[in-house]
């Protein structure tokens, strides 16, 4: 490749560090993107393509759209998978869901202590 065409103000360790500083999901999202390509090269615009989404919609909403993607099965999650989770607001759904059963699994309820009762050395 001729020398004016090696240039690029990105590379691939300043795409992974845009997806750290999303989230652990964006980063998974975007290392499986560079794992599928044989030249790192080639992941450059589908890696910038996946983090410009932060733009137009906010960078938790892409979070959650590479959680839903990645737990819901797709290997390598690439821009029309994740647009169209994020047009279809199926990550708010998935982030609703996913507060409720943290809801339903914490206990319900004070617990008081015997001694709220009288009870404990009082109780002979």
């Amino acid at each position: 490749m001729q020398d004016k065409f090696k240039f690029s103000p990105w590379d691939d360790t300043r795409i992974k560090n845009w997806a750290r500083s999303i989230g652990s999901y964006t980063a998974q999202a975007v290392d499986r993107i560079f794992e599928g390509v044989t030249i790192k090269e080639q992941g450059y615009n589908p890696a910038l393509a996946v983090l410009r989404l932060s733009n137009k919609y906010s960078e938790a909403r892409l979070e959650a759209a590479c959680e839903f993607a990645i737990t819901s099965g797709i290997k390598k999650p690439r821009y029309h998978h994740l647009s169209s989770i994020l047009a279809s607001n199926q990550n708010e759904i998935y982030t609703e869901r996913k507060k409720a059963d943290v809801k339903r699994q914490s206990p319900m309820g004070y617990l008081r202590g015997n001694s709220y009762y009288g009870g404990g050395k009082d109780d002979q």
